[in-house]
């Protein structure tokens, strides 16, 4: 195992086992089997190397759910599988739910935040747009629409981390997507709606 590995995978056990501010870089080198110098190596601080963690969790997860997407599928059914999996996926993180939880209310983990943010709103509204131009969705402005849906991605995100629960915040999400679909698709609305994976989006 590489040295950066040792010591994301030593930090991770540690962030999820004690907590994120009770761990010392100390420990994590100690943990990992590694020099401090090694440490500081890979990383300035404990804050890079937790948002290096955070990026990589939310990264892999955000990957799953896009996987999931169906070239043939409409955008609300897409959305749905999407969701499914990935809020699947984040309650079958283990003890890495625990770190991602903490990291939450950390603001030195959210540097980059507002721009990560921004970037996800631009692709669900032209994702959105897209489905209401089709005819697959209600016809309610895009931008607003992205905002409100990401709002609620972040909220059903900590829930889940806070509680486990993935059942409920699955299919609260589902009706509020399926009340996303137009009555009555526009003859010459087309199938399809994929995400374009241009950029991963993060806990918004």
């Amino acid at each position: 195992m590489e040295t950066r590995e040792r010591i994301t995978t030593a930090a991770l056990g540690l962030f999820s086992e004690h907590g994120y501010a009770s761990v010392s870089i100390d420990d994590i080198a100690e943990a990992a089997g590694v020099t401090k110098g090694a440490f500081y190596y890979w990383f300035t601080d404990k804050h890079d190397l937790g948002r290096d963690l955070q990026h990589d969790l939310y990264g892999r997860l955000t990957t799953l759910a896009l996987n999931a997407l169906q070239p043939e599928g409409d955008a609300v059914t897409n959305m749905r599988q999407a969701f499914q999996v990935y809020l699947h996926e984040l309650g079958s993180l283990g003890q890495a739910r625990f770190f991602l939880r903490d990291a939450w209310t950390i603001p030195e983990l959210d540097q980059g935040g507002r721009r990560d943010h921004m970037a996800a709103v631009e692709l669900v509204r032209d994702f959105l747009q897209t489905a209401i131009d089709r005819g697959e969705m209600v016809d309610l402005d895009a931008d607003a629409l992205a905002r409100v849906l990401l709002g609620a991605w972040a909220e059903a995100t900590l829930h889940v981390l806070t509680t486990g629960q993935r059942g409920p915040t699955v299919a609260v999400v589902e009706h509020l997507i399926d009340s996303l679909r137009a009555p009555t698709p526009h003859p010459r609305a087309r199938r399809g709606g994929q995400l374009r994976t241009k950029t991963a989006v993060r806990n918004a």
